[in-house]
């Protein structure tokens, strides 16, 4: 009960500090998901660190937090350069400074430090496109969507939590996460589409099946993300990710489904929305 009771006040100190700064306006904004941005990629060249290599873990975290606020320039319309050109071009000083650190297992340092950017920082980076819908015509601030997207996948997660351990037989994925059901995805699912639905009849401009749709995605596609994170945990033989929040883990524990669905969810705005 004492764990169940410090892992809820944790988790809603912290929903309340990132919606409320979502809501706020672009600045409280950018602040807040710069500094996620290092705490998350921090984590994830932590957690890589336990498997023997050594990734560039400031040089990835300086250009992570560098290409997230460059593509929040753009898309608030303050600069207009191309940022995928230059976010891209600056990923190749990290093989041309692995030259000078004399470290073992070169190419996989390599590798860490870009697939750290690329799996954290690329889709965090989305995240701006979503409180930016129209951008580039036109760079008007609206988080209703970014907040729709924490809402859904919260309630995803609740839902499969208490489908799961009251209905919970049928495993859905029992070699990376043994206790996640198919009884608990389902449930998972049924309520965040309850929840769209809700938020559909509270800000009307998005029409009942876009918001089915975007809750369908966030299910599915947080859900392997959920996994995804577990396999690599599972694989370097860690529980969580770390200890940023008592009774939920680690940054990266917070937000791996929400980083793998941000793709997806990118192209059904801009692409079908």
């Amino acid at each position: 009960m004492k764990e169940f009771l410090k892992r809820s006040i944790s988790g809603l100190l912290f929903a309340a500090v990132l919606l409320g700064s979502i809501f706020f306006g672009p600045w409280s904004f950018v602040l807040l998901f710069a500094l996620f941005s290092i705490f998350i990629l921090r984590e994830f060249y932590q957690l890589s660190k336990t498997s023997g290599l050594r990734p560039q873990a400031y040089l990835g975290i300086t250009l992570g937090v560098l290409i997230f606020v460059l593509v929040f320039l753009q898309a608030k319309g303050i600069i207009s350069v191309n940022v995928t050109g230059f976010c891209l071009s600056m990923l190749f000083l990290v093989p041309g400074y692995e030259l000078f650190r004399s470290r073992k297992n070169a190419l996989e340092n390599v590798a860490v430090t870009i697939l750290g950017i690329l799996y954290v920082i690329y889709p965090l980076s989305l995240f701006n496109y979503f409180v930016f819908p129209n951008a580039p015509k036109d760079n008007l601030y609206d988080p209703t969507l970014l907040i729709f997207l924490f809402m859904l996948i919260w309630s995803f997660d609740s839902g499969a939590y208490l489908f799961g351990i009251t209905l919970g037989k049928h495993r859905l994925f029992e070699r990376i996460s043994p206790k996640k059901s198919w009884e608990g995805f389902f449930g998972g699912w049924f309520l965040s589409i309850v929840i769209a639905l809700v938020m559909q009849r509270i800000f009307p401009r998005y029409g009942t099946g876009f918001m089915v749709i975007l809750a369908s995605i966030v299910t599915v596609t947080g859900t392997i993300g959920d996994l995804v994170e577990s396999m690599i945990k599972r694989n370097l033989g860690v529980k969580d990710s770390g200890k940023f929040l008592p009774g939920h883990g680690g940054m990266l524990d917070r937000f791996d489904s929400i980083l793998f669905a941000s793709p997806f969810i990118y192209l059904l705005i801009h692409f079908f929305g």
